[in-house]
């Protein structure tokens, strides 16, 4: 309300707001991704979504509150709570663009890495911001550079200390040159620090990537990048010297290949996405962690009342630990996690959408292996509200 009365005062813009609101219930047969003691449980929950938009030639601007309020207790489980705020701006002429965006996030932390602190979901507080800004230095060079800052924070059992608060911050360069109307080549950098908030640990990572950009036929397009990384990774500890405690940095480091491929169709009815990666990247524990992931997304508009969606990710992580000062690789921080679902959408109305999901999660980790899976069945129907100028 505040936003839109000093618009109307301010800026006389075109201010407009969509709200969205909708009601869902559903079931997940192990919402905490048990081993054993598997309990099943069902829940009705609100949706909320107001974006809340300014929109002119040059510049467009996004605010936008939304959030779950269910029956369900603590962040525990699939099902938990979580509110958002996002907001992004962007900015275009002939020669540049700039894109800020910026988030801030009260949810669970099954809801981006399944059990990871082995089965116990934890509340998640974060804060995260990001730019990229685009420059054409002529008709084929492009010059990009990008830039993020992210903090998390976790609010878990005294008894269960598995997770670290952190802050990561990375930038780098892009330069693009297109050698034909199909063909762009890329040289990618980047730089990032991952730092504990107790100042324990930190890594900091640097990588180099060359990227093709393929323009396969009018719909198909394939992107690929691979490079070198290294990481340093820091434990900052305390050596007592006949009772006085002197500060001591230990060091360690990762280094390997990182890579991206990712190839799409863009049609009027069916649209499809895969690709692989691997990366270094923050999760929660002491340093970064080796990331290997697959994911494919397909969707399908059959009518102007139904359309489709079908999802899976596998994600594959190596978590380094603090032994004796030393960022370690065992067996132990090997985690999978799973994550299947199937949409459909009805459109009863242009107000009106139902929606039915299933879904399937499955994580493991270990030895000793342990793992957690999950089926889940959800029904929501939403309110879409015509656009409203403020």
């Amino acid at each position: 309300m505040l936003a839109a009365s000093l618009s109307r005062q301010v800026f006389a813009g075109p201010w407009s707001i969509q709200p969205q609101l909708g009601l869902t219930t559903d079931y997940e047969s192990n919402p905490q991704l048990r081993e054993f003691d598997i309990q099943g449980e069902t829940h009705v929950a609100a949706v909320v979504d107001l974006p809340l938009r300014y929109d002119s030639d040059e510049l467009e601007f996004l605010l936008r509150p939304n959030g779950r309020l269910s029956n369900s207790q603590g962040y525990s489980s699939l099902a938990s709570n979580y509110a958002h705020v996002d907001t992004a701006a962007q900015f275009t002429d002939e020669l540049d663009s700039a894109t800020v965006q910026a988030e801030a996030a009260q949810d669970s932390s099954l809801y981006y890495l399944g059990g990871l602190v082995h089965g116990v979901g934890v509340r998640r507080d974060a804060v995260s911001t990001n730019a990229d800004w685009t420059h054409s230095m002529t008709e084929r060079l492009q010059f990009q550079l990008d830039a993020s800052w992210t903090k998390a924070m976790y609010d878990e059992p005294a008894d269960f200390n598995q997770l670290t608060n952190y802050r990561y911050v990375s930038a780098g360069p892009t330069i693009a040159y297109a050698l034909s109307e199909r063909n762009t080549i890329k040289l990618l950098g980047s730089y990032g620090l991952y730092q504990s908030l107790n100042g324990e640990t930190e890594s900091s990572t640097r990588n180099l990537q060359l990227g093709f950009v393929r323009q396969l036929t009018e719909i198909w397009t394939l992107s690929t990048s691979a490079g070198y990384s290294r990481s340093v990774n820091t434990e900052n500890t305390y050596l007592d010297y006949f009772g006085y405690l002197i500060p001591v940095s230990e060091k360690s480091a990762q280094d390997g290949t990182v890579y991206a491929a990712t190839l799409t169709r863009q049609g009027e009815r069916f649209n499809l996405t895969a690709g692989v990666s691997q990366a270094l990247q923050p999760t929660g524990f002491a340093f970064l962690s080796r990331q290997d992931s697959f994911n494919a997304g397909a969707t399908y508009r059959r009518s102007e009342r139904w359309d489709f969606a079908l999802t899976a990710s596998l994600l594959k992580a190596r978590n380094p630990q603090e032994t004796n000062g030393q960022a370690q690789f065992t067996e132990e921080t090997d985690f999978r996690y799973l994550n299947a679902q199937f949409a459909a959408n009805w459109h009863w109305t242009p107000e009106w959408t139902m929606t039915i999901t299933a879904t399937r999660i499955t994580q493991e980790y270990g030895p000793p292996t342990v793992t957690g899976a999950s089926s889940g069945f959800n029904i929501s129907f939403v309110r879409q509200f015509l656009r409203t100028q403020l």
